[in-house]
């Protein structure tokens, strides 16, 4: 269901660029209100932007807060998704979508006034099919502050460069995606096979076909991390599992640092089988060698997190455990993607 208030709206397009915002939401409640006020503080005189809320069924007031904002009018549009999951949002919105360009939005995060502007500079320069800001990961609390930290450090997330880089510079990735309208349908759109990891695989399938990936510090974004070690478990677990499919979809185009996590399990798990055995020597070699890795990512965490760098050893461990646990399960139970249809577009 689409919420109009002018069934014949059209973005006015003035010679501007022209943009549809996708922000996909499931009782975001504490964060919409900020997301919006923040898109529609974009800066930039050559620009028109629509703002295409896509809502997976929230129970809270989330719906409420972008009701509130009627005074905008049709420059920003609610779409049910019954559906909930946000790879089905993100279709959704691109066959909504009037605008020239797609900017993935995600609620729990804030957009810098250039954002659109700095996105668009970005692509002209470089001539990239797709940009993205570094994520800033932000986060209140000792839990918080730490998961922000490993978000933002090569101890959490190995040489994905995009969350941490400080320089302009292609990558596999990117983070919250920008790129034309026509970019996302030619390419099928979103893969709903991948409920989750979707973003991966559809910068992966750009790539393969050809496309420039292009991550910018000067894209500013900030992103609100899970501020509960049962919130992270859950979030990496996901990531984990999904990506074993990724894996199974593009072979030998996932980075080695997907890879790390479930090979860090097996690991342990050798460790304790040969600690019962007169090798008990070497059994104890990675488990010795992790816990120095947990005690210098604490130490290199101190100056910026202070209080919570204590925190981090946890935190890593959560990280690294349920992303590697959810490989694993999706590895072992031998499931593999259904087979996608026949001239099936889920841009369509």
């Amino acid at each position: 269901m689409v919420e109009r208030s002018d069934e014949t709206y059209k973005i006015v397009r003035r010679n501007r660029v022209t943009i549809s915002a996708i922000v996909a939401t499931y009782n975001e409640e504490a964060n919409i209100g900020r997301c919006l006020s923040g898109l529609l503080s974009q800066k930039g005189s050559d620009m028109e932007v629509e703002i295409i809320v896509v809502d997976g069924m929230s129970t809270d007031r989330t719906v409420d807060v972008v009701r509130s904002f009627a005074e905008y009018g049709t420059r920003i549009r609610l779409v049910q998704n019954p559906r909930r999951l946000q790879v089905f949002a993100w279709n959704a919105a691109l066959r909504e979508a009037r605008g020239e360009y797609f900017a993935m939005i995600l609620a729990h995060a804030d957009y810098a006034p250039s954002y659109f502007a700095s996105c668009l500079d970005v692509m002209r320069r470089t001539g990239a099919d797709a940009v993205g800001g570094v994520q800033r990961p932000c986060g209140s609390g000792i839990i918080g502050r730490a998961v922000a930290f490993c978000m933002s450090s090569s101890f959490g997330i190995g040489n994905a460069r995009f969350r941490y880089t400080c320089e302009e510079e292609e990558s596999d990735s990117v983070f919250s995606i920008f790129t034309r309208c026509e970019t996302l349908r030619s390419l099928g759109g979103y893969d709903e096979r991948v409920p989750f990891d979707e973003d991966s695989d559809l910068n992966y399938r750009l790539r393969q076909r050809g496309g420039k990936l292009v991550v910018s510090p000067h894209i500013k974004v900030r992103y609100y991390v899970r501020e509960t070690l049962k919130g992270l478990w859950k979030q990496m677990y996901r990531y984990g599992y999904w990506r074993r499919f990724t894996q199974l979809k593009h072979p030998g185009k996932v980075p080695l640092r997907v890879y790390a996590p479930a090979l860090l399990l097996a690991a342990v798990a050798l460790s304790a089988a040969l600690y019962a055995t007169p090798a008990r020597t070497f059994g104890l070699a990675v488990p010795s060698l992790y816990v120095i890795f947990l005690l210098v990512a604490m130490l290199k965490a101190m100056p910026a997190a202070r209080d919570a760098a204590f925190s981090v050893p946890v935190v890593l461990v959560t990280m690294h455990a349920a992303y590697g646990s959810g490989f694993w399960v999706a590895l072992l139970s031998a499931r593999s993607l259904p087979r996608e249809e026949p001239g099936h577009s889920a841009a369509r």
